[in-house]
């Protein structure tokens, strides 16, 4: 196994610019994800290591070699795509096995050898029953798992995974995101691995690197991802229910620093929040603005008043779940919701206090336009 690292590479399709000068690192043994929206660069990058691409600037490498100079057979990497591309007149077992048996690879491998290599894989995908079936008898979730298990039946320096896993329904997707956790502890290798997923990105990676519109915008840890998001993009990202961003104003009223949106929408900031909060102010008409964040699970409600940092606002809609409930209030220029316990309960209009935990509070520069 061996590390990827991409210095300053640049891609473009015509005018536009699909990778703007990126830089990062792969650790040897690492799984690392790329994840972001639609359009974010995260297949183009893993086509550029695979050397189905070329990009225009910069340079890659894998371990000690740079591999941009390389053809693709010549770089010892294995791809897993979206789309299954499986042979239509082979068999599940014989579109496995393929990869294994090309001319090109310096591993040279017995017909025994090859069974054993592909009887592993599909046991660990649960597919082994399917090795007789030609893929037009297969269904979305049994063909992708056939398509993960051919590029996975090699042992390549490093794996590139896009989107291994996105056709396959809820259930299936738990039980793949497990085998695919397993597969990375059995093999110990290099894994960069592409999904839209937050929830794939944090369960199954080392570190998580997100693109937006060919930039990296942060890489860190699941853990630093979600407490400690570099931006409002960040952490819209990753969460479900997404986080609340509130635009607002900073006001300085009798030695008390306060944000305020609209009328009602009005906390007083705690003192040691007030300088990482005045980093972010931007000047907008002559007054001094901000982006807050917080997320619903961190936003309490009550009919009573809670404390003296608490607001009121009347409920626009609460929708009940299994284990919680939604509360929705409107804002200006947003929604603001709040994830409380299935016992509260709210009609639409009523006036109720919520209050907003400071220790896990967030103030953001602007970087994305909110919708209602």
């Amino acid at each position: 196994m061996a590390g990827v690292k991409l210095e300053n590479v640049l891609m473009k399709y015509g005018g536009l610019v699909a990778l703007n000068h990126i830089s990062f690192e792969c650790r040897e043994g690492e799984f690392l994800t790329l994840l972001g929206p639609s359009g974010a660069g995260k297949t183009t990058t893993l086509e550029l290591i695979a050397g189905i691409k070329q990009q225009l600037e910069g340079h890659i490498y894998i371990g000690d070699r740079r591999v941009d100079v390389l053809p693709p057979h010549e770089r010892d990497v294995a791809m897993a795509f979206e789309n299954y591309a499986l042979y239509p007149h082979f068999s599940v077992y014989e579109n496995i096995a393929f990869t294994l048996r090309s001319p090109r690879r310096k591993e040279k491998l017995s017909e025994e050898q090859i069974r054993t290599r592909v009887d592993e894989i599909t046991t660990l995908l649960g597919i082994n029953e399917l090795l007789d079936r030609k893929p037009q008898h297969l269904s979305g979730g049994q063909k992708q798992r056939v398509s993960l298990a051919r590029a996975m039946v090699r042992r390549p320096d490093v794996y590139l995974l896009d989107e291994p896993i996105a056709h396959l329904d809820a259930k299936l997707k738990v039980t793949a995101r497990s085998t695919l956790k397993q597969l990375a502890a059995k093999l110990g290798t290099t894994i960069i691995y592409v999904t839209h997923n937050y929830r794939e990105a944090l369960g199954l990676s080392d570190r998580v690197l997100v693109l937006r519109k060919g930039n990296v915008d942060q890489i860190g840890d699941p853990r630093e991802l979600y407490h400690h998001p570099v931006n409002d993009f960040v952490a819209r990202l990753v969460g479900d229910p997404p986080i609340n961003l509130v635009d607002g104003e900073v006001r300085r009223e009798n030695g008390q620093i306060f944000f305020q949106a609209g009328q009602d929408f009005r906390i007083p900031i705690r003192s040691d929040l007030v300088t990482p909060m005045e980093e972010m102010i931007r000047q907008e008409g002559g007054k001094d603005l901000v982006r807050l964040g917080v997320r619903p699970q961190n936003v309490a409600v009550s009919s009573n008043k809670i404390s003296e940092e608490a607001f009121q606002l009347p409920v626009y809609v609460m929708v009940r779940e299994a284990e919680s409930a939604m509360i929705t209030f409107e804002l200006s220029q947003t929604f603001f919701l709040a994830q409380v316990n299935t016992g509260q309960h709210y009609n639409d209009g009523d006036m109720v206090w919520a209050e907003i935990d400071q220790d896990h509070l967030f103030f953001f520069p602007k970087t994305v336009e909110l919708k209602k």
